[in-house]
């Protein structure tokens, strides 16, 4: 896998000969900041407002609170939603464990989106997408936190992937009723491997993550920033296309025979 990635991080995006008139802005807990620090310094190219430890519902209220200070400085914007680590989990002392058994906290992030959506259809300059959740271990942080017995949350590990899973779906829907597609991280996470019966399994790749396990380790990080990137070509740039050059020549040189 992380040959993959770093071929990946090797092939330099080409920039779409045009110009950007909307500005992207990444909204995230510490991720954000994980992601943006993995860059070579001044070469992250998004603005971020990030907030480490943020549930969805503390973001959405940035969103709230700056949004209109944002296009009146960028004219036109594109938010990037990146969230869910922090809903998914809770820290009980030194120790993190799995919110809730159920989905209940699926549902309460979903409407968190919904909320998101309906700030931003306020504002004709402004536009949204989300962007998917990657898979964390409760047991690599907890060992990393330094935890006697990490393997005892190995059910909270399977557990909290499926609501990751469940989540993302959740994400894909709601980006397609948008119109936009979803950038996905958490394809990274999985590999599949044929059984002797030739069916595919599939396992998670936890180690591409921090030793913490829950935060995009350095190669992983300049992929997620190398993909955003590459996402605001379409969102943001207003692609010249060869005939239109040719069109602003022509108009150009039919204006000197004025003069």
């Amino acid at each position: 896998m992380s040959s993959k990635l770093t071929k990946y991080i090797a092939q330099q995006p080409q920039i779409p000969k045009g110009f950007r008139y909307r500005t992207p802005i990444l909204i995230s807990d510490s991720k954000g900041y994980t992601i943006r620090n993995a860059c070579a310094q001044n070469e992250f190219p998004i603005e971020s407002w990030c907030k480490a430890g943020a549930r969805t519902s503390e973001l959405v209220d940035v969103i709230q609170e700056r949004i209109e200070k944002a296009i009146k400085r960028h004219n036109q914007i594109v938010i990037y939603l990146w969230s869910g680590t922090c809903d998914l989990t809770i820290k009980k002392g030194k120790y993190i464990h799995l919110r809730n058994r159920d989905n209940k906290t699926i549902e309460q992030i979903e409407k968190q989106y919904i909320r998101a959506i309906k700030i931003v259809e306020k504002y004709p300059a402004a536009e949204i997408k989300l962007i998917d959740c990657p898979i964390l271990s409760i047991v690599s942080n907890n060992k990393y936190k330094g935890h006697n017995n990490p393997e005892t949350f190995k059910t909270d590990d399977f557990q909290i992937t499926r609501r990751i899973k469940h989540l993302n779906t959740k994400i894909i829907e709601i980006n397609n009723r948008l119109n936009k597609n979803t950038i996905n991280i958490s394809k990274y996470f999985f590999r599949g491997r044929k059984s002797k019966k030739g069916s595919i399994r599939k396992s998670v790749k936890i180690t591409i993550n921090k030793r913490d396990g829950v935060h995009p380790g350095q190669l992983l990080s300049l992929v997620i920033a190398k993909q955003i990137l590459i996402d605001t070509y379409s969102e943001c740039y207003h692609i010249t296309q060869e005939s239109e050059l040719v069109t602003l020549r022509v108009e150009e040189e039919e204006l000197l025979t004025l003069f």
